[in-house]
Formats: structure tokens, sequence, C-alpha cells
């Protein structure tokens, strides 16, 4: 999970265009006109004594108790000065090369540890040098809405940030500036065309829309295409405008948080209110979780039971680009804090947010509208279903799969002594024993994808279902000090045949319950060509008790409002010694997956711990799987060979990834049409194989059925058919 604050004001203004089509009648009241707006002059609050004593502290503790623990030296001092700017304008469309040189002096020094005074000077120099060149962006872009734009010429707008160089000419960012302006223009022209088109062919549609317009009218001013981007524009500015040193200070310090890895963060007060107690964002209300990626709000999960699950379009790895409350005008959320972001998707039960979002490998931005509701956390539960596979001479398999979201354990129950208290391995256990005894269990299937993880105690335990005593996952913290958790019940509860469904989005809990079952030989995986490779724990350390804890500081304590760091201290290894982290678990039988084109895997982010070996731990193997693996392998593969839906879906996945090859925005008019209908095609194509699948879950799990349409999992149909060849290989022993 990267920082919570990627701020780049310029590239959420240079995304507007993304935005426009929220709503097509949006209101205003009383508000600051664009002029009024864009006449403010930025203001950041001062600096203070206890800014320099939270920016000394927080040094002092990532160099001192991180899992990468280290002095910031002269290459940390140069990844922070360098992260620090990526953070402001991760887009490279505010500064000038020529800005960053400006500061360059600081590069090598920000690490010095009697030079306290000369880190705040860079952090807020820079920042409002950030201010400065973001009113800049503003008011020409307000100008430039009104310009005559050519988009019959053959023009490019380059989204690979990455790669790109801050521009060395004040045309140069002009001409940038430009370009984003007319894209945002493009794209507002294109779904005016399309909002017409489809009034057009539904007539009935038009009237309801007049008269929503209609009533919008008598409280305020419709307000036209072109207004409203100036006026987003404008309001962008406007809310960065005044800023507190605390704001500066979480961008400033976690930025050197990101350079120890890219899960440890500084978090002002404001941004821990909105850390949960399993140290991941939720959205109250839409049931979805959440973190920063590359200036977007990014779904990192979405909450079995939730407003969101239900709703079904929202997906992990979906980019945020803007929320609008009921009957109001969207926001642009791009480049803005996640805390806040969080406090516009929160709301009561009942009420209506819309979602302007960028599906995961797609430019065109789509509505959603969620009504917001409590979460069911019983729909996270374990779930199962029994299937019957054909095994030859008029013989029958029964096959549980078993269906787990995540791993869970009420924690609060069991320390009240409750000795029934709800958790993932005690209700896997129940319907393995549901199973057995409503006409026996013949293999087992256990589906983790999309499971990002949970309670690990809870995790260790279940792998225990399947194998007797022994270890599970070996933890080494900050200062090499090397633990195991392991499973302390000699019974088994099931011998047979089992298998392990993963896909890059298996993480942490369920990453080592998989990397258990294989190393030992327990179990068969198959899935995506790795899981999600997040082999890190992290802690959160308040900084108000911390400071309370230090007699030298005590007055600050007294001031209060100090934040949290969260940082990581240990890693996680697979009992055969090997780390988890960013090679995450490579199944035994890979199946082509959307995710191969996807940069949703731990080792996609900058700065991730790398993986390693410690030594294997003491464990007992089995025989049952590993030998089999090649002929199983082989049928396997011999299988979706003729398989023709399997061809289609491999080829719809290379169409996908084609597309995401892309790095430019097209310009001109009609290819970029072109270019939004491959976008609507391979967006389609991944939600209908992700609604097939949950269909086919909610058919094989609920009494309902009939209600249920458009219900196949190719992929857990040929897991069936390999588990039928390892239940043959079982009987032929």
């Amino acid at each position: 999970m990267k920082s919570r604050f990627m701020k780049s004001a310029a590239g959420m203004l240079s995304r507007l265009a993304l935005v426009v089509i929220v709503a097509c009648h949006v209101v205003i009241g009383a508000e600051e006109t664009v002029q009024e707006m864009l006449d403010r002059l930025p203001v950041v609050s001062k600096r203070t004594q206890k800014d320099a004593m939270l920016n000394r502290r927080v040094v002092s503790l990532l160099s001192l108790h991180h899992y990468n623990a280290g002095q910031v030296d002269e290459k940390r001092s140069s990844q922070w000065f360098n992260e620090y700017f990526k953070s402001l304008d991760y887009m490279k469309n505010l500064f000038l090369a020529s800005d960053i040189e400006d500061f360059r002096s600081y590069e090598s020094i920000l690490g010095n540890d009697g030079n306290y005074k000369a880190r705040l000077d860079f952090a807020f120099n820079v920042y409002e040098r950030f201010l400065q060149r973001l009113r800049e962006f503003a008011v020409f872009s307000v100008k430039c809405v009104d310009d005559e734009h050519d988009f019959t010429q053959k023009e490019y707008l380059d989204t690979n940030y990455k790669e790109m160089a801050w521009c060395t000419t004040r045309q140069e960012l002009e001409d940038l500036w430009r370009r984003r302006v007319k894209n945002a223009i493009l794209v507002e022209e294109l779904a005016q065309e399309k909002t017409a088109k489809e009034a057009a062919e539904k007539p009935d549609a038009k009237g309801e829309e007049d008269k929503v317009e209609d009533e919008g009218v008598k409280a305020a001013v419709v307000l036209s295409p072109k207004e409203r981007m100036k006026r987003s524009y404008a309001r962008n500015y406007k809310r960065r405008a005044e800023v507190d040193s605390i704001e500066v200070m979480e961008i400033f310090l976690s930025a050197l948080a990101r350079t120890y890895d890219p899960h440890s963060a500084y978090m002002a007060p404001e941004t821990k209110e909105n850390f949960d107690i399993d140290m991941s964002l939720s959205l109250q209300g839409i049931g979805a979780t959440l973190t920063t990626k590359d200036s977007y709000v990014t779904i990192v999960s979405v909450v079995p039971g939730g407003p969101a699950e239900r709703d079904g379009r929202l997906k992990e790895g979906d980019r945020i680009v803007a929320v609008a409350q009921d009957g109001e005008e969207p926001v642009d959320v791009v480049d803005m804090s996640l805390n806040r972001v969080v406090r516009q998707i929160r709301g009561k039960k009942g009420t209506k947010v819309h979602l302007t979002i960028l599906a995961e490998g797609s430019n065109t931005p789509q509505l959603i509208t969620i009504v917001r509701d409590e979460v069911k956390l019983t729909e996270s539960e374990a779930q199962s279903e029994v299937r019957t596979l054909p095994m030859g001479d008029g013989k029958t398999a029964r096959v549980l799969v078993l269906y787990l979201p995540k791993f869970y354990a009420d924690f609060a129950a069991r320390n009240k002594g409750d000795k029934n208290y709800k958790s993932s391995s005690r209700d896997v256990r129940n319907l393995l024993e549901k199973g057995v005894g409503e006409g026996g269990i013949d293999g087992v299937i256990l589906d983790f994808r999309g499971n990002g993880g949970g309670s690990l105690e809870d995790a260790v335990m279940l792998a225990g279902l399947f194998f007797e005593e022994g270890p599970v996952v070996q933890i080494r913290n900050q200062m090499g000090k090397i633990s195991r958790l392991e499973d302390p019940d000699k019974t088994v509860q099931y011998e047979g045949p089992l298998m392990v469904m993963v896909d890059k989005f298996s993480a942490s809990a369920s990453e080592i319950v998989a990397a258990a079952l294989q190393d030992t030989g327990r179990a068969l995986i198959v899935g995506d060509k790795m899981t999600h490779g997040k082999g890190t724990v992290q802690n959160v350390l308040d900084l108000d008790r911390h400071f309370r804890n230090s007699s030298r500081i005590v007055n600050l304590a007294d001031m209060g409002g100090n934040g949290s760091l969260k940082l990581t201290v240990a890693k996680f290894y697979r009992v055969n010694g090997e780390s988890t982290q960013v090679k995450g678990v490579s199944p035994d039988i890979v199946f082509p997956a959307y995710t191969d084109h996807m940069e949703t895997e731990e080792g996609a982010l900058p700065f991730a711990l790398p993986w390693d070996k410690i030594e294997p731990d003491k464990y007992t193997e089995f025989n049952q799987v590993r030998p089999a693996i090649p002929a199983l392998r082989e049928a396997s593969a011999g299988r979706l060979e003729k398989a023709s839906n399997f061809k289609e879906y491999v080829e719809n996945i290379e169409f996908f990834g084609n597309l995401r090859k892309r790095k430019q925005l097209p310009l001109n008019k009609a290819e970029r049409q072109a270019f939004i209908d491959e976008e609507e095609t391979a967006t389609k194509m991944l939600q209908k194989f992700q609604a097939q699948r949950k269909n086919a879950r909610k058919r094989g799990t609920s009494e309902k059925v009939e209600e249920i349409k458009d219900a196949y999992d190719l992929i857990l149909d040929e897991t069936l058919q390999i588990m039928g060849d390892l239940i043959q290989v079982y009987a032929n022993k």
C-alpha cells in the first residue's frame, strides 16, 4: 500500500475531463466566482517548534526501528528529495526542471542530524513553489477552455508518467497544460454526444431528464460544460490555497517513509482517524478497502456483502476520480488526500453517492451510483457447495468447494471466554464436517481468489485442519530474530485430495496458508501466475503516546495531535525458508489471467522490500501431490487446448493486454472514439468474466438458484477437472 498522500494537484486538474460526465445537470448555489477563487493567494501556515520536533522524531524512528533500518545517508536523502517532488507532482505537469534544480543543494543533506532546519526550509519552500505553479496552471487552464481546439489534428497526451521528464521550458509546460485542457474538452464532447444518442434511442428517458433539470433550476443555475470545467479548475486550486503545516509535514515525512518501503507512512491525526484496526482503510457506507497509488485513490478490495459488492460494478484496481453527493456537483478527487476522499464517500444509510471511476486498464470514465448501507459481514464468512464429478464406469465423486473471502476471528468474544466465538477456521471445520455427514467428501477445493488476508492466527489454525501439528509460517523481525507460528493440534480434519485456488489478489494470510500447504506437499495450488506478494508486517506507533513516554519532550506531548507512524517491522517466510515478499506463491498449474496485464502486485510498488531466504524450518513432507504434478499439468493443458470457450477467454485477455500497452491518449476525435470503443470492449469482457464467476458462486451457495443468471466460472470448472485427476491419483496409490 502506498502512502496516503500522493498529492499532485496538477494531475488532478489535468484529469478534470474524466470528471465532467458524472452528472448531466449540475446545479450550484451561492459560491465564489471563478475569478474570486483564482485571485486567492496561496497561504502556507508557518512552521512551528512542534513541526521541528515531529520531523526529528519521525526520522529517528524510521532509521532505528524500521525492518530495513538505516540512517538517512546521501543515497536515501536523494531518494527522499525525489520522492517529495513526485508526491506533489506525480504526473510531472507542474514543476519545471529548473524548479528541481533550484532546490538541488538540499538533495544530499536531508539526513544530516544537525540540519533539521534545512529539512523544514526545503519542505515548506518547495510546497510554496508547488502552490505558485498550481495557481499558474489554474489561471492558464481557465483561459484555455475558451480557446479553439482542433480535434482533427494528430496529437497525443502522454500517460507514461514514470518515464516522463520534467518540462525544461515554460513554453513546453504550457503546451502540456494546453493538451490536458484539450483532452478534458474532448472527453466532455464525446460524453455529450453519447448521452444525446442514448436519449434519442430512448425518448421516454429524455422526459425524465428534463424533469430533473427543471427541478434543479428552481434552486440554482445550471452550468454549461465549459463553465463547469472552469469552476472545477478554480475550486481545485482554492482547496489547496490554504494549508496547515501538518499537511505539509505529512506529505514530506511520508515521502521519507516510502523510501524504506511502500507500506510505511506518517499519518497526521485526521488521516489516522480513517485507519481501522486491521491497518486498512475502509470506506464506510459502501463496503470497500482502498489505498493511494500514483495519485489515484484505488480500490484494493470490495468487501463481500457490502453495497459495492452487491452492486457488482466496482472492482479491485478501479481508480476513483470524482465523488458527488446526490443532487450536488461532482468533486474531482485525483491527488486528493485519502482521508478527504473517505469523508466524501461516507454517509448515512440509504443515501446515494456517485463515483466516477476509471476501471482497471481503462482511461474512459464510468459513473457508478451506490446506495450506502451497512456491510453485512455474514456474507464475508466461509461458504461451500458440493460439486458432483463423473469419474467413469458410472461412478461419481463429491467435491467440496470452500469459498473464503477473508480470514476472520471475533477476538473480543474469544477474550471474554466465549467458547463458540466466530472464526474462519471454525466455520471451515464445520463445513467440512457437514460435507462428510451429508454424503462424504472425495476432494476439497479451497477458493482463496480475492482473499486479501486477515487474521494471521486464524489462518494458521485453518492450515492445521489439513495436517498434523507443525510449522505454518516463520517471522523475522527488524532485529533479525526468527519466530514461528505452528498448528498445535495433532488432529486432522481432512486427509484426502486437496487443492487451493489463488489469484494476484490473494495476499498476506492467504499466501501463507497456500505456501504451507504447497511446501508440505499437502495440496496442489492452481491459479494466476503469482499471488500478490505482500510478505511484510506493519505496526502503527501512536506518536502522542510515544512522546509522553519521553521525559525530554513532555511539553510536545501536551500539545497533542502528533499523529501516528506506520512502519514495517517484520517479514513472513515460508516453512521452506523462502519469503512470500514480492514473489508470493507460484501455483503448480497456472492459468492465463487478466491480472497478467495488471500492475497490482507488491513488486510493482517502488521501494518494495526484496525477496530473500532464511534457513528452512523442520516440517513433514507429504508425497501425495508433488510426483503427480507433471501429469496433472499435461492433462489440463490438453483439455484447455480443445476447449473453444477457453480459447475465446485467452483471446480476450490478449486484447485486454495489448490495449494496456498503449501509453498515449489520442486527441484526434475520430481516433479517440475508436480508442474509447476498444476500451469499453475490453472493460465489458473483464466485467462479464468477473460477473459470471460471482454468479457461479452464488448459484452454488444460494437456495434461490432460479434468480441467478449467467453463472459460469471457467477456471473453477477446469480446477474441478484437475481434482478429478487428483482423486484418481490418490485411488491408484
